[in-house]
């Protein structure tokens, strides 16, 4: 998916998602895999409780977008259906 679209015309998707972060309830230090973070947005709203995030997305665009935008985020590019996390 392009990511310039997606924060275009589906901005919608993580707007919505952000009553889902304060129902998380995310702590400081925990750990927390952000899987389909897409462009990033809903991964740096957890990332604010103190919680170690990391968002996975199979879109190469969507990734290389929230690297830029979130430069001490961890984001990985993979599918869900086969992705492998290395303990830190």
């Amino acid at each position: 998916m392009d990511a310039a679209l997606y924060t275009a015309k589906h901005s919608f998707v993580y707007e919505y998602g952000r009553e889902l972060v304060a129902l998380l309830a995310a702590q400081r230090g925990e750990r927390i895999l952000d899987l389909g973070c897409g462009s990033g947005q809903l991964t740096q709203a957890i990332s604010e409780s103190g919680a170690r995030v990391t968002g996975v997305d199979n879109s190469a665009s969507m990734i290389d977008r929230a690297r830029r935008e979130y430069r001490d985020l961890s984001f990985v590019l993979a599918d869900a259906k086969d992705f492998h996390l290395t303990s830190r």
